[in-house]
């Protein structure tokens, strides 16, 4: 069966890659008000530019050069294993087994493909695609045939109702960390199952298989 999961907030702790960039630029003397002030221009209708943030940064701040900045943010993007969530990486490899998945991830492309490919899961997809649609439809009718049962696994509560709309047969899996800006956004009766980590996935997976 084809499973399609989102990558932030679902399979990745997209805020503690914030914080520890946040962490790295206040040791450069980059107060709390200026990180937060930049993070939010630089987050625009497709996804978090870091190095638009970046540039904001070293504009304001005369202090610390861009060159800096840059280097501090490269890295933590090339051990952007940790911050998967912990269960991540031994649940994808038991799932893989006797599925196809497929990764489709918002955001700005380059950001994305850094942290998807330093993240190290490649590996376990048969198939990443960055997007910048939200609601992703475009891209699942690409991997969708006409009534095709599959499974969607994202945070994002409008893009599962969307594709549930699109594709009746999908089964949607909302995941809710209890972070990230969906977090608090009530559910509906589009989203089939709600899951706050993937070892509460693999028991939903194992229940849909025996049926």
């Amino acid at each position: 069966m084809k499973i399609i999961f989102d990558f932030d907030h679902t399979l990745f702790g997209t805020r503690r890659l914030y914080m520890a960039l946040k962490e790295a630029f206040e040791k450069m003397g980059v107060e709390d008000k200026l990180f937060s002030e930049t993070l939010r221009k630089a987050s625009g209708r497709f996804g978090f530019k870091p190095r638009k943030q970046i540039k904001m940064i070293a504009e304001e701040f005369s202090e610390v050069k861009y060159e800096q900045l840059e280097a501090a943010f490269e890295k933590i993007i090339n051990k952007a294993e940790i911050f998967l969530y912990p269960e991540v990486s031994r649940a994808l490899g038991e799932i893989k087994k006797e599925n196809e998945l497929i990764m489709v991830s918002y955001g700005d492309k380059k950001y994305q493909n850094e942290k998807i490919r330093s993240s190290k899961v490649i590996p376990f997809f048969n198939k990443i695609i960055v997007t910048q649609e939200l609601h992703k439809v475009s891209e699942l009718k690409k991997i969708l045939g006409e009534g095709e049962k599959a499974i969607f696994v994202e945070d994002n509560p409008y893009a599962l109702t969307e594709a549930k709309k699109a594709f009746p047969q999908i089964i949607t899996v909302r995941i809710n960390r209890g972070e990230g800006r969906y977090a608090k956004t009530p559910g509906n009766d589009k989203i089939d199952f709600t899951i706050t980590n993937m070892e509460e996935f693999k028991k939903i997976l194992k229940e849909i298989h025996e049926d």
